[in-house]
This record gives structure tokens, sequence and C-alpha cells, in this order.
């Protein structure tokens, strides 16, 4: 019970005696050398990180540095090659693109589009547009069956901005009407339904509205089909 009593006072007395300042410095002279350490690792990690910070910056810099000094299919290639996920990875890949369409080289285009699709750095409206432009490469190929199921299939599909779907279905109303009117007719009056929620959406709806009045005057060399009336 004494003892109890006794420490006790001591607290009471050490509260009494010694300010916060006081034991803060009592503290810090007990246990200065695990203070010390832990300065010395929080440092260190903060320098290791700016480092890695650093390097990092440089690699994406000569990254942007090689995708810009690329001109051509070849360098193209090469600076992709040796900067795989870096920043411009994209663009560059998109450029390459192009380019391989530009010189109907379009297996090598359909490659890169798989590619463009694929990267974390596409959003929809990316993966769309490298949709509609594989449909408009089959069609480049003289594929124009394969491109207009593509493309009739992406303008339905809610997966991709108003914008992609209307391109898609313009280029897949223009192949689908002179060989399959009613079909061709479906396809531009779905998507003419559709909001026009910026100004690349307002010109291809523009673009599927055109299409529709054409294809209902007969100016494909074909009307599209009345539709039968349900029996009530």
């Amino acid at each position: 019970m004494d003892n109890e009593k006794n420490k006790q006072m001591n607290a009471e007395m050490s509260a009494a005696l010694f300010s916060e300042r006081e034991r803060f410095e009592m503290l810090f002279a007990e246990h200065w050398k695990k203070i010390a350490v832990i300065g010395v690792l929080i440092a260190l990690v903060v320098a290791l990180a700016f480092v890695a910070w650093g390097i990092t910056n440089r690699s994406a810099i000569k990254a942007t540095y090689a995708f810009a000094d690329a001109v051509d299919a070849p360098s193209l290639e090469k600076a992709l090659a040796e900067n795989a996920g870096k920043r411009g990875t994209l663009a560059a890949r998109q450029r390459l693109v192009q380019i391989y369409i530009d010189g109907k080289k379009y297996a090598e285009a359909l490659k890169q589009l798989k590619l463009v699709a694929a990267d974390p750095d596409a959003d929809s409206n990316i993966r769309g547009n490298a949709v509609v432009t594989e449909g408009l490469i089959y069609e480049l190929q003289g594929k124009n069956k394969e491109a207009a199921d593509l493309l009739a299939k992406t303008a339905a599909s809610a997966n991709y901005r108003n914008g992609v779907r209307l391109n898609a279905a313009a280029a897949a109303g223009r192949l689908l009407a002179a060989v399959d009117p009613s079909r061709a007719a479906t396809v531009l009056e779905q998507a003419s339904k559709l909001m026009a929620d910026t100004p690349v959406a307002k010109q291809a709806l523009e673009s599927v509205q055109e299409l529709k009045l054409a294809l209902a005057n007969g100016e494909f060399g074909a009307k599209p089909k009345a539709k039968t009336p349900k029996a009530k």
C-alpha cells in the first residue's frame, strides 16, 4: 500500500516540478539515438523517392523526343519498341496507323489499331474510333460486307459515345444503301434518334439525316421496302 502511495506522490511531484518543455527535453535526451535513426531513415526515403521521380521524368522526356523525331513508319516502330508504355505511346501509335493507311499497308494498320484499342490509356472514344477506322480499312480492302457488319454493330453499341456511333452509322448506311436498303434504313433510323452531344456528333448526325433522306428518295437506286403493317 505504501509503495502505491509513494508512486502516486512521485508522479504528482514530477508533474509539479517539470514543465511540458522540460519533460520533452528529458524524453529527447533519453531517446535521442532512436530519434536520430528515424530521422535519417525518413531523409533517405525522401531522397530515394526524389531520385526515382527524376529518373522516371527523364525517361518520359526522352520518349517524347523519340516519338516527335520519328517521321516515318520504321522510325516510329523503333521508337515504340524502345519506349513501350511511356507517355506519348498512344498518340505515336495512332500516327503510325495513319502512315500505314496512307501507304495502303492495311494489314499493318489493322495490327496497330488492335494495339491502340488495347492501350490502357485509350478511353471509350479512342477505342470506338479505332473500331470505326477498322471498318473503313475493310472497305478500302474491298471487304464491304465485313465493313458494313462491323460498322452497323458499332453504331448499335451503347459501349461507345454518340459521336462514334453516329459516324459508324453513317458509314454503314452508305455501304448498305445500294445492296440492302432496308437494313440501311434501319441503321440510319436508329442512329438519327441519338443525341448530338458534341460538335463531332452533330456533324455525324447531319450525315446520317442526309443519307436517310437520300435513301428514302431512292437516290441509291432502290428505296427501302415498306414494312408490312402488323395485324391488329
